[in-house]
Order: structure tokens, then sequence, then C-alpha cells
């Protein structure tokens, strides 16, 4: 548990670093006063940043050396000692020492659920099969040519495993494959519950207060989500977690005059994000949207540094994906460019690609033969199958989004008149729920833009709504969620629990 927590605190320190770092030179070139988001988005920036750096560093070099620390930590301790910036230690005391003592006693109880989790052995078979060995590529070697014939997986060059050799601390005798997947979900944790403590207790809505406790309630109890994410190295909550940073981000003031660096930063993550995890495509509509929007105000500056941020990541994604495997978006042939003597099998790739949707319909699916007829069904025919095959969790989620659908369309007119972003952020997340249901209707991989529509509509549509209740009656919940996590931290400790 020490060595969890020791990881969280460095890996928390230097992304929050390079995220300021990041802000300050976006304050440099757009010239406006920035509004420091909260520490938990300001971590998730500076992870992008860093995912960048490390993924063109990768192309070239190891990432499992200690002196490969040092290429991040210089900037971030000369950040640290400068005086005109938020202190590290004393941002975070800030959003600890500001909530409720019922909110904190959820944080802590949520905190120590996902450190039992962490120190159970890894027992994922995708961690186990695929992820944790092409960490330790990357850790032990620069972009190895062909390395997908050793196993089709390893074709699998998403940014995220980059990110989670970069933080494995192998070269301390003790390797960490979920330091950085639990590290997000500390500053997950702490971003909801704080969400959940301004609107109980402070200035908030109780209204809005209740949904994101519902939302927490839900990604708990959806075994793909916090669970999964803290016992493996799975990047698919996280990209649902960029997702809904974006949104959170963009409907901060709800204006289509938001200003540049809020577009800039969605972009960011937008971009990333997509690197990260190729199920979240849709949202490169959002990094066009701000790069639009700065060519209509003729901000050719900052239109310069969006297009530079994507250029500069997408080169290192697909530079990965041409040195492992010959193709530019493995396990696609759709941009089939490159001809490389290390190429893997062009019909091979494909079936890695019809597999991935075949098992997202029906699970256990292995011949080519399971994965053609699976994959011809009408979705009359596959979908009774893949709906009782899901967890009850994940039908609730699915049917709150109908409701939401159905709510949207009955109060559409509200809607539209919610402005441009608003609309945006719809149109986003349902061309994303349409992408996730034709090529991999797996909820685990459409969970952000599922959660995102519902939470876009609920605070659009309870904007004007309020309801009445007392703060005691409202810390007795947090503290009754409370008891339930510590229950199930019990019971993980019993049966999960290893030193």
């Amino acid at each position: 548990m020490l060595g969890v927590l020791l990881s969280w605190l460095y890996i928390s320190f230097l992304c929050w670093a390079w995220g300021v770092l990041f802000m300050q030179l976006v304050k440099k070139i757009t010239k406006e006063e920035l509004q420091i988001p909260h520490f938990s988005i300001i971590c998730i920036v500076g992870l992008s940043v860093i995912t960048i750096i490390a993924s063109a560093l990768s192309l070239f070099m190891p990432l499992g050396s200690w002196w490969i620390q040092f290429i991040f930590i210089i900037p971030a301790l000369f950040l640290f000692f400068l005086s005109n910036v938020p202190y590290f230690f004393a941002s975070l005391k800030k959003e600890l020492s500001l909530l409720h003592m019922s909110s904190s006693v959820l944080l802590g109880s949520l905190l120590l659920l996902i450190l039992v989790m962490c120190t159970w052995t890894i027992v994922h078979p995708d961690t186990l099969g695929y992820h944790a060995q092409t960490m330790q590529w990357i850790e032990k070697f620069k972009a190895v040519p062909g390395l997908v014939h050793l196993h089709v997986r390893f074709g699998y060059q998403g940014l995220w495993f980059v990110d989670s050799a970069l933080f494995d601390f192998s070269f301390t005798g003790k390797q960490g494959v979920i330091f950085l997947n639990s590290s997000v979900l500390f500053w997950f944790l702490l971003f909801v519950v704080n969400r959940i403590d301004h609107n109980l207790f402070k200035a908030g809505k109780k209204i809005y207060g209740l949904c994101w406790i519902g939302f927490l309630s839900l990604s708990c109890w959806s075994y793909t989500q916090v669970r999964l994410t803290a016992t493996s190295a799975s990047p698919d909550f996280i990209a649902t977690i960029f997702v809904l940073a974006i949104i959170y981000l963009l409907l901060a003031k709800g204006s289509s005059q938001l200003q540049q660096y809020v577009w800039l930063v969605a972009a960011l993550l937008s971009i990333v994000a997509v690197t990260i995890k190729l199920s979240v495509a849709p949202m490169l509509l959002i990094a066009f949207m701000a790069l639009l929007l700065f060519m209509i105000r003729r901000k050719l500056k900052v239109f310069l540094v969006c297009v530079s941020i994507g250029l500069f990541t997408f080169s290192a994604f697909v530079a990965r994906n041409v040195i492992t495997s010959g193709y530019v978006i493995f396990p696609s042939t759709a941009v089939d460019i490159v001809n490389v003597d290390w190429k893997y099998n062009e019909g091979r790739t494909a079936q890695e690609k019809n597999y991935i949707t075949a098992y997202a319909k029906k699970q256990g699916v292995v011949t080519k033969e399971e994965i053609d007829t699976v994959n011809n069904m009408t979705v009359g025919e596959w979908l009774p199958g893949w709906w009782r095959n899901r967890s009850i969790a994940d039908k609730v989620i699915v049917l709150l989004f109908f409701v939401s659908l159905i709510t949207s369309i009955i109060f559409i007119k509200k809607l539209i008149s919610s402005g441009f972003v608003a609309l945006l952020l719809l149109a986003t997340m349902l061309g994303g729920v349409v992408f996730w249901f034709v090529y991999a209707p797996d909820p685990r991989f459409g969970f952000g833009f599922i959660l995102g529509f519902i939470g876009v509509v609920a605070y659009l549509l309870l904007k004007e709504r309020e309801i009445p209740g007392q703060k005691n009656i409202l810390a007795i919940t947090l503290v009754g969620l409370s008891i339930i996590t510590l229950a199930y931290t019990a019971y993980r400790f019993i049966n999960f629990f290893q030193i």
C-alpha cells in the first residue's frame, strides 16, 4: 500500500506540474486571464502533455531507465520552486481541507477501497495476455519493428501503454502495472467527491449533487469502470474519464464565447484520448471545432499551436503503429499506405478487427467461422443475447441512456435553445454512441459517450430546477454510501487482499 500511495503522490506531482506549465504557456499564447481548473483536471492536462512527449521519446529509446524520469522531473521541480504559481501541496491540501466532514469520509472510504484492490494479484486476462508485456517492451526497448509477429495484440499501440511503462518504476525492483491507473482513479474520485460536496453543502445545486452521487454509484457498481481500472492496466475507463473531463470543461460556462484556452485544452484532451483508445475517435469533432473557431476568430497563433499538438501527437502514434505492425492504425486496413518488410498479414489484420466487433456482440467467439457468423447477424439476431449477457449495472446505464434520449426528444426545443456548445456536445455524444454500437458494442468501449449524453441532458434540463434538502440528511446519505463502500472494502480485504 505504501508503494501505491507514494506512486500517487509522485505521479500526481509530475502531472500537476506539467499541467500548470501547459496552462502558463497557453496564457502567454492567448493573452487571457485563466481560471485554473480543479486540481484533478490540471493533472489530466499534465498527463496529456507527458503522453505526447513520452510517445515521441519511446520511438528512439526505452522508457524504463531511472534517468528517463529526470526529463520530466527537472521542469516540474523548476516550477515547484517558483513563487508565482500555486504550489502542489497547497493545491492538493485546498481541495481536501474544504470538504464537508461527510464528504471527507466518503472520499477516504473510496480511496481505501482502491488501495485494497490494487494490492491483489492481477488476474485480468488482457493485462496478463498483452498489457503488461507491451509495457515491458516499451520499458526495455525502443519501438521494435514487426513486434506484432510475436503476438497479434502487441500490435495495439495505444499511447496509454507508453504512459504506463513510463510510470511502472521497474528500475526500483518492483513493477507497478497499475500505478498509473490507480493514480488517475485518485484524481477521478477526488474530483467527483468535490462536485458532490460543492453541490450539496456549498454554492451549488442539490439536484446536481444527487446526479453526481448517482454517477459515482454507477461508476463503482459497473465492474468495467472503477473496479476494472484499479485491478488491471485497461485504458477503457481512462478514455471515458477524458471524454467526461472535456464535457465538464466546455459546459463550465455554457457559452459559445468560451475563452480560447478552454477550447485549446479541450482539443488537447480529445486528441490524446483518441490515441489512448480508438473507441473514442468521434471526440476528434471537438478538436476540429476548436480549430474552426480559432480560424473564424482569426486567432492564428492559437490555431497553429492546436495544429502542432495534433500533428505531433498523431505522428508519434502512427509511427508506433507502423513500426510494430506496418499499418497506420492497427488493426485497421482501411488506411493501407505503408509498405515495409515486417508488415503483418492483411487477412489476419482484418480478422483481428472483425474479432473485436464480434466479441463485443457475443463473447466466446474464436474461429474465423464464428467471427464471420456473428458479424453477419442482423441486430435483431445478436441483440437479445447481448442484452442477456450484460450485468445489471450496465443494463441500468443503457436504460438511463434511452430515458435521456426520449427525454431529449420531448424537450428538444429547450435543448436547441441551450446554445452552440451544448448542441455540439449532444451531437458528439450521439455520434459516439452510434460509432460504438456499429463497431464494438461492448459497453465499456462506449461508456464515455453513453454517460456523457446522460450527463449533458441532465445538466441542461435540470438547470432551472432544485430540490429541498437539509444538510444533515444529505450528510447522512454520504455516510451511508461510505458504510457500503467500507463493507465492500472489508469483503475485498478478506477475500482478495495480498501484502
